[in-house]
């Protein structure tokens, strides 16, 4: 069984296009298909599918699934020697995807900031050949897919997006190449966030999480597209203005508060960060007020 991994980013979300299922009886073929820009989701409920991509052969038996990939020259390698049946979809990626020899996080191509409540940026995680944990369920949710994008009620456009992520819910697998990295990444971002307002160097957080500094500003970068120092900057800045446009707290006393003790450190900081002084901030708010 192939145990390529496809890995793929949900930022934007992958977008059912087509699908149905079909039975093949003996002596029947796959078509050959070269460069269909689609990924192409095939779940096997009867007999045995003997499909090949670029030369590569697989034998795909029911309550398995197999993935084939956008651009990629697909085609039977051999005949069908009993009935043979299968659901069949494609689907399609805008988001940036790999596959290889194991999953890899992959980043959004869309921005998102992360100061504020935020989409988080998984990546969706699939198997080139997977047997099926509950192939019962799954050949359900095809029906329903199939019905829904028939169906004659207005806007069934998102259900039947929503039955398709169903679908591609039940056959990912979990990226355990992610978890360690992600998850410290998360466990240093709540600590900058509870102590935004102290002294933390790459010291402090390796005394913390007892790692090296250097392994957990990588894993941090990895996930948050930035340095822990970058982001407890871009965090203080964004309470300091806060603070600055709906408060009458003196300057000096916001930039205490948000672990700059110094007023000049905290001045030049703050104008590389908007453009402007602190003081230029609360004159602007106090006249828009």
């Amino acid at each position: 069984m192939n145990s390529e991994f496809i890995s793929i980013s949900c930022i934007p979300s992958p977008t059912f296009i087509e699908g149905d299922y079909v039975t093949f009886e003996p002596g029947d073929r796959h078509p050959d298909r070269n460069n269909l820009p689609y990924f192409i989701l095939i779940v096997v409920t009867r007999g045995q599918l003997f499909i090949s991509e670029d030369g590569r052969n697989m034998t795909v038996s029911p309550g398995e699934s197999v993935i084939l990939l956008p651009n990629h020259h697909h085609y039977s390698w051999k005949a069908t020697a009993e009935t043979t049946e299968y659901y069949w979809l494609h689907f399609a990626v805008t988001s940036e995807w790999e596959a290889g020899p194991q999953p890899t996080p992959m980043r959004s191509t869309v921005e998102v900031p992360i100061l504020h409540y935020h989409t988080p940026q998984p990546t969706l995680y699939l198997l080139r050949q997977h047997r099926i944990e509950d192939p019962k369920t799954l050949h359900t949710l095809f029906d329903r897919l199939f019905a829904m994008s028939t169906s004659q009620m207005q806007n069934n456009f998102w259900p039947t997006q929503q039955l398709f992520l169903d679908v591609l819910q039940m056959i990912q697998i979990v990226g355990e190449e992610e978890t360690a990295p992600f998850r410290l990444a998360r466990q240093v971002r709540r600590y900058l966030d509870d102590h935004f307002n102290e002294s933390i160097t790459s010291r402090k957080l390796s005394q913390v999480f007892h790692l090296h500094s250097s392994y957990i500003i990588r894993s941090f970068k990895s996930a948050m597209n930035m340095t822990p120092n970058e982001y407890l900057i871009a965090y203080r800045m964004e309470r300091a203005y806060k603070a600055l446009a709906n408060t009458d707290l003196q300057v000096q006393r916001v930039g205490e508060m948000v672990g700059y003790p110094n007023p000049s450190y905290f001045a030049t900081t703050f104008r590389r960060r908007y453009g402007m002084s602190p003081s230029d901030v609360r004159m602007l708010h106090l006249v828009r007020g």
